[in-house]
C-alpha cells in the first residue's frame, strides 16, 4: 500500500509541475483576460490528478471501483458546500471582514462554470477514484478519508504565493473536513463519482461567491470549525443508524 501511495503522489506532483510550467507558460505569454487566463492554467494543473489515475491504473492494472449514478446524496453536496461558505461569510463580515462583490461575471463566469466542473471531474477522479481505495486497502473509510485529505490539502502547495505559509498551513484542515464529508456521501452513494464532483465543484463555486477577496487566514479557521461540526453531526447520525441496524 505504501508503495502505491508513495507511486502515486509523487508521480502526481512531478506531472502537477509539468502542467503548471506548461500552460503557465503558454497562457502567460498570451494577451487577454487575466481572470480567464488564471481559470484556465489552474483547470491545466487539476488535469495532473487524472493523467496520474490513468498512468497509476495501467502500472498496477486497476479497474475503476465507481459509477455516475445520480442519487438523492446530490442535494447534499450542493447544501453542504453553500452553508459552510455563507456561514463564514456573515462570521467574516462580523468580524469587520465586509463583503466584496464578485468580479466573475458573464464570459469570466461561464469560464468558471466550466474549469471549475472540469478541474472537480479530474481531481476527484484522482483523489477519491484512485487514491481513497489504495489507503482503504489497509485504513477504514474514516481514516482513509482523512490521509487522502492531508495529500489533498499539502498538494495545493502554490497557495503559499498568494496566502503565505501561516495561510497555507490553516488551509490544509478544512481540507482534511472537506474530504471526510465528501468521502462519506461518496460511500453512502454507492459510489457515485457525481457526488464528489459536485461537491467539490460546489466549494469552489461558493468560494467565488461569498468569499471572493476574502480568502484569509481567519476564513480558514471559522471554515475549518464549521466543517469539524458538520463532521460531528454527520457521525453522530451514523452511529445511531448502526446502532438501530
Amino acid at each position: 500500500m505504501k508503495k502505491k501511495v508513495l507511486f502515486f503522489y509523487l508521480i502526481n506532483l512531478l506531472i502537477t509541475l509539468v502542467y503548471a510550467t506548461l500552460f503557465g507558460g503558454i497562457l502567460g505569454s498570451i494577451k487577454g483576460n487575466e481572470l480567464i487566463l488564471g481559470l484556465i492554467v489552474t483547470m491545466g494543473v487539476q488535469l495532473s490528478l487524472i493523467t496520474t489515475s490513468i498512468i497509476y491504473r495501467k502500472k498496477y492494472k486497476v479497474k475503476k471501483d465507481y459509477n455516475y449514478k445520480i442519487n438523492k446524496y446530490i442535494i447534499f453536496t450542493i447544501i453542504i458546500p453553500i452553508v459552510i461558505f455563507l456561514i463564514s461569510s456573515i462570521i467574516l463580515s462580523l468580524f469587520g471582514i465586509k463583503y466584496v462583490k464578485s468580479e466573475y461575471k458573464g464570459v469570466v463566469l461561464l469560464v468558471t462554470i466550466i474549469t471549475t466542473i472540469i478541474g472537480s471531474i479530474s481531481e476527484e477522479i484522482g483523489w477519491r477514484g484512485t487514491l481513497l481505495p489504495i489507503f482503504n486497502e489497509k485504513y477504514d473509510l474514516f481514516k482513509s478519508s482523512i490521509l487522502v485529505g492531508i495529500l489533498w490539502g499539502v498538494w495545493h502547495f502554490f497557495k503559499i504565493s498568494s496566502v503565505g505559509v501561516l495561510g497555507y498551513l490553516l488551509f490544509i484542515p478544512s481540507v482534511i473536513m472537506y474530504s471526510v464529508l465528501i468521502t462519506d456521501l461518496y460511500n453512502k452513494s454507492n459510489k457515485s463519482m457525481l457526488i464528489p464532483i459536485s461537491f467539490h465543484s460546489f466549494i469552489n463555486l461558493s468560494s467565488v461567491f461569498l468569499i471572493y477577496g476574502r480568502e484569509c487566514n481567519e476564513f480558514y479557521i471559522i471554515s475549518f470549525i464549521i466543517s469539524l461540526l458538520i463532521v460531528g453531526v454527520l457521525t453522530l447520525i451514523n452511529k445511531r443508524r448502526n446502532h438501530e441496524v
